[in-house]
């Protein structure tokens, strides 16, 4: 597959700050809390939670772990600049990389990734540019949703490329515009829903 020319600096840049983001829960945590293969392709990966707390930001982006008034957890997640800028690295925006286990999990499979938002409290924005992104799915592949007023759920489809990636990041990146750059994440759902039409990696 063809890779637009910043993807080169992309994937490089997101293996290392995946690295950083998987080591820290997978201390705290440990791998058996969230479950084997079969478990996950039957019920999918939820990344909600105190999960939140590990959100990765690449540049021009930020997160922080709040409560509602119903003591939910949730990131705020905030742009200073706008996606795509030539100034910044090409990044996930603000991600979560997936675990190793995770990642094997839906090796192979074409998948739905649905998330809970709202439009941020403090200076809500009023469009979000949502990704996943594995081996093959690079700037290209990001989506732009238009915000509903109040808590809301937004998809994107992936079909995999490869049957075998070595990475995979759900990432999300509100608009910058002064005074509407905030959106509240409560939780990404990633799903299995077909056997990918996909090849292994080369060498």
């Amino acid at each position: 597959m063809l890779l637009r020319s910043n993807d080169y600096i992309f994937y490089p840049l997101m293996a290392v700050l995946a690295g950083a983001a998987i080591a820290i829960p997978l201390v705290m945590t440990g791998a058996d809390r969230v479950g084997v293969e079969t478990d996950i392709r039957e019920n999918g990966i939820v990344i909600s939670g105190d999960r939140l707390q590990f959100l990765a930001a690449g540049q021009g982006v930020a997160s922080q772990l709040l409560r509602d008034s119903d003591n939910r957890l949730f990131a705020r997640v905030t742009a200073d600049t706008e996606r795509g800028n030539p100034n910044l690295t090409a990044s996930a925006g603000v991600f979560d990389a997936l675990r190793p286990y995770e990642l094997d999990a839906i090796s192979g499979f074409d998948l739905q990734v649905t998330y809970i938002l709202r439009p941020g409290s403090d200076a809500p924005a009023a469009s979000v540019d949502l990704g996943f992104f594995e081996d093959g799915l690079g700037q290209s592949y990001w989506t732009a949703h238009t915000l509903e007023n109040g808590e809301a759920s937004y998809s994107v489809t992936v079909d995999a490329p490869y049957c075998n990636p070595t990475f995979g990041f759900a990432g999300l990146w509100p608009s910058a515009d002064t005074n509407a750059n905030s959106v509240d994440l409560y939780e990404i759902h990633i799903e299995t829903v077909a056997d990918a039409d996909c090849t292994e990696l080369p060498d």
